[in-house]
């Protein structure tokens, strides 16, 4: 599965308001169908396609640096299938110990749930997309669409994963948890997460070019709540310098996750989840 945007999108995931144009296209009814059992409508977002045109508007005034504000240049679209928008928008609203990375992406999350809405209904369905890329993880992603059911009413489920668009580290977390135990475990985790909100390449990329600015006010409103007193300067090798500090910080704090709940380094291992989200459908009659 693979969401599309320009290399920007990707390394700006989580600053972006999207504008409402949504576009449901291959294997789409005219009409929504119907709430249904609960794998068909996994089988919905997992099979059915929607395009999303947005603009890019990194809110003025979250930090120092003065961002742009020229809506020309940050046009984006973004396609895949409704799994992997729920996913992308689960990952874009990240928040550390329940305080959100940023809210500047809350306007993607409403037009991925006016898509969904848009291909099933969901007057009795509730769909909960949540990333948490450790067990017990105090930095999470959710967003859902529809009520909850009601208290008596019997209640069905199914459950499907999507990319989240971060790597896959379960491997390296097994490895790093036989080696450094729950230490490793953290530390491929928040490795990750880092490399994965700040590709080093697409970054250095970005940082070079007009729109640099809007990434290194990104940087800010990640230093500050990962626990990073020190800003981040993008030139020559700043780019990998600044993911190191921010998977220290984000690394302590992953940690710290794990030994509260007690998790074995094996079994933490096995649970790493960056690269995957997690789907929850529910329906009810």
């Amino acid at each position: 599965m693979d969401v599309t945007s320009t290399v920007l999108d990707g390394v700006l995931c989580l600053l972006l308001i999207s504008a409402a144009v949504v576009t449901v296209s291959t294997a789409t009814p005219r009409e929504p169908t119907g709430e249904g059992r609960a794998p068909d409508v996994a089988s919905t977002l997992a099979t059915t396609t929607a395009t999303v045109n947005y603009t890019l508007t990194p809110r003025s005034g979250a930090t120092s640096v003065e961002v742009p504000t020229r809506a020309s240049a940050l046009d984006r679209t973004a396609h895949g299938t409704l799994a992997e928008l729920l996913a992308r928008a689960a990952v874009g609203r990240l928040a550390v110990d329940g305080r959100r990375l940023s809210h500047a992406r809350d306007g993607l999350t409403r037009s991925v749930v006016r898509a969904v809405g848009g291909a099933i209904r969901t007057n009795h369905t509730r769909i909960t997309a949540v990333w948490r890329p450790s067990p017990d993880a105090s930095v999470r992603g959710r967003v859902v669409v529809g009520g909850r059911p009601p208290p008596d009413v019997p209640v069905h489920a199914a459950t499907i994963t999507a990319s989240s668009g971060l790597p896959n580290e379960r491997s390296a977390a097994r490895a790093a948890a036989d080696e450094r135990g729950i230490e490793g475990v953290a530390d491929a985790v928040a490795g990750g997460v880092v490399d994965g909100l700040f590709p080093p390449t697409r970054t250095r990329v970005a940082a070079g070019g007009r729109d640099g600015a809007v990434l290194r006010h990104r940087y800010r409103l990640a230093e500050r709540r990962f626990g990073v007193e020190e800003h981040a300067s993008l030139t020559d090798d700043g780019v990998d310098a600044a993911n190191e500090r921010l998977a220290a910080a984000l690394s302590d704090r992953i940690e710290r996750d794990l030994r509260e709940a007690d998790v074995p380094p094996r079994a933490a291992a096995e649970g790493v989840r960056v690269g995957r989200v997690r789907i929850v459908v529910r329906t009810w009659p």
